[in-house]
């Protein structure tokens, strides 16, 4: 049953969600009616459905902020991998959509970055908050730019006493209050034959990876094809969570995951992911959601956020 005092801020995505939830739980429709909301004292929520667990009867989260329902809190850096074909891109998709509804702009952000066009984001091109870019030298200077933006936070938390974005934000105020930001970078591996775009994405994994969690920023960064030679060992061991989807040999899973398993994995949707802070990896399978589907999601949302 949705619980509409914990979850949303817009009856249109309830209303939505209602009409849709009684379509089985291998719907994205179902996830939402389902999931639970990680909301902290400042009125965010940074915890994601991954999917439904192997035996599709509960939920897997990944955790930005803090422990919830059974899971750690998780790294602040993720690696997406799979093969073309094995739901990479529904996954993607999914989250930003989940980030969408369970935060309003003020609280959440969201950048894509993708080689290709954006054509794997076509569906959520009417989300406000969302802007899907193409051009490497725009990929770099907004890399750049969270390096800097990381070293400005740090200077203005000490001025002001503070340790995270959210302490900060409550001594600013809603006016002058610092965006958590959600970067999504599909098909890396395009992008880091480039050697100035790869030392920029060092540097930003560097400066996220000392500051964690207090930064503002979330790196989610996806491959269908990771190898060495393309995928560099020195970017792959920043990430904490990696999570794949099927994967054509268990050398690439070893290299993604660091276990092998991905290679086993059905063709459409079934996941494996090795998160920070877990005893164990976990299976789980990301749920359907049409690109229609995802549109009129994407339509709710908007009229939640011309409020």
């Amino acid at each position: 049953m949705l619980d509409k005092n914990r979850f949303r801020y817009s009856a249109a995505i309830e209303a939505l969600i209602e009409k849709h939830s009684d379509e089985g739980n291998d719907s994205m429709w179902s996830v939402w009616r389902d999931r639970q909301v990680n909301r902290n004292a400042y009125g965010g929520n940074y915890s994601f459905v991954l999917g439904r667990s192997d035996d599709k009867d509960s939920l897997v989260y990944l955790n930005f902020d803090t422990p919830f329902d059974g899971y750690a809190a998780h790294a602040p850096y993720t690696l997406v991998t799979g093969m073309t074909g094995s739901g990479k891109s529904s996954f993607l998709r999914n989250l930003i959509l989940d980030i969408a509804i369970t935060n309003t702009p003020d609280l959440a952000a969201i950048k894509v970055f993708d080689p290709n066009g954006g054509w794997a984001f076509e569906s959520l091109k009417g989300l406000h908050r969302l802007r899907v870019e193409s051009n490497i030298e725009t990929a770099k200077s907004y890399l750049d730019g969270i390096t800097k933006s990381i070293e400005a936070h740090e200077k203005l938390f000490e001025t002001l006493g503070v340790k995270t974005l959210e302490e900060c934000n409550r001594v600013l105020g809603l006016k002058k209050r610092l965006m958590r930001t959600f970067v999504v970078i599909d098909e890396i591996a395009v992008w880091l034959i480039d050697d100035d775009f790869k030392a920029k994405l060092l540097s930003a994994l560097k400066a996220i990876s000392s500051k964690g969690w207090s930064t503002g920023y979330h790196l989610i960064l996806a491959t269908q094809w990771p190898d060495p030679r393309v995928l560099p060992q020195e970017v792959v061991h920043y990430f904490g969570n990696r999570i794949s989807l099927k994967l054509p040999t268990e050398e690439m899973s070893e290299y993604a995951l660091g276990i092998k398993g991905a290679e086993n994995l059905t063709d459409l949707g079934h996941m494996l992911a090795v998160l920070s802070g877990e005893s164990h990896p976990i299976q789980c399978w990301v749920p359907w959601l049409s690109d229609e589907d995802a549109e009129r999601m994407v339509t709710a949302i908007r009229v939640a956020e011309d409020r």
